[in-house]
């Protein structure tokens, strides 16, 4: 993934830390075991409650980086990154700030552990300035970084609109749950593809981007079925976009789309030939 843009706006300054933010679960976890006794005093864990300790060692860290060199040479190689982050924070009090993110309480008062650190879901809280908690969650955060499909992208961070806040537990309305809960037919694709090895090769949060485009291909050619668009995705994701793309599909998938043949009887048979 193309580290370019990011490399050259990363500041260096004695004011900020940089830190890289990842999930210990993507790694196997005796790998994990050996760079975190290797990093013992780089490494903060962010499921710091009691109630998420025992859950650490495949739950999200904050490494500190020393520069950017070291930087680049932990990203081509650690599995699992999803932030890179610079903070003036130092790193243990950085890392109590961001676990207040790891639960969240939905619109019915129930407390839910989230990867709130996923793209698509940084992206509503970084917009919800005129929340409490938002000053608490972004204190100090200069910039954030998170995996695209091809480059990392830098997240922007509305200031906070809050003067004097009091309260730091993020309580979300029904209108921005909305917004970060995925649909079922992504969540389907989604567990489907993470079996596959083919979505070994990107991020997790690359791969929710990669299931949302795959389903709106999906949806582009005609599929309403969720049950074909699914079928559809998970082909396109699984490395078999050429089949889908090639002319002879394209001529009987109107029949498919008629509801004369079904999906997964037109792949087997392309598959094949």
């Amino acid at each position: 993934m193309d580290v370019t843009k990011m490399m050259q706006v990363l500041p260096e300054s004695t004011h900020t830390h940089l830190f890289l933010l990842l999930e210990a679960g993507a790694q196997p976890k005796a790998d994990f075991l050996v760079f975190k006794e290797h990093h013992a005093n780089q490494l903060h864990s962010l499921y710091i409650h009691p109630q998420l300790t025992e859950f650490q060692d495949y739950g999200p860290w904050l490494l500190e980086i020393d520069n950017a060199g070291q930087l680049t040479d932990y990203l081509a190689s650690l599995q699992g990154c999803t932030a890179v982050i610079v903070s003036t924070r130092y790193p243990s009090m950085l890392a109590v700030q961001l676990s207040r993110g790891c639960t969240i309480v939905r619109p019915d008062g129930t407390t839910v552990l989230t990867r709130f650190y996923a793209s698509h879901v940084m992206e509503v809280l970084a917009r919800s300035a005129d929340c409490d908690w938002h000053a608490f969650l972004f204190d100090g955060i200069r910039q954030w970084w998170f995996p695209g499909e091809r480059q990392w992208q830098r997240l922007s961070i509305t200031p906070s609109e809050v003067e004097y806040p009091t309260n730091h537990i993020i309580r979300l309305n029904n209108t921005l749950w909305q917004q970060i809960a995925d649909p079922p037919e992504i969540t389907s694709v989604l567990n489907e593809w993470q079996k596959m090895t083919t979505s070994k090769m990107f991020p997790p949060c690359a791969q929710r981007l990669m299931v949302m485009n795959a389903l709106d291909k999906a949806e582009r050619v005609g599929l309403e079925k969720t049950k074909e668009r699914v079928l559809y995705a998970l082909f396109y994701l699984n490395g078999d976009k050429k089949i889908l793309e090639s002319d002879a599909l394209r001529t009987v998938l109107p029949d498919v789309v008629a509801g004369m043949k079904s999906l997964a009887e037109v792949l087997s048979h392309h598959s094949h030939v």
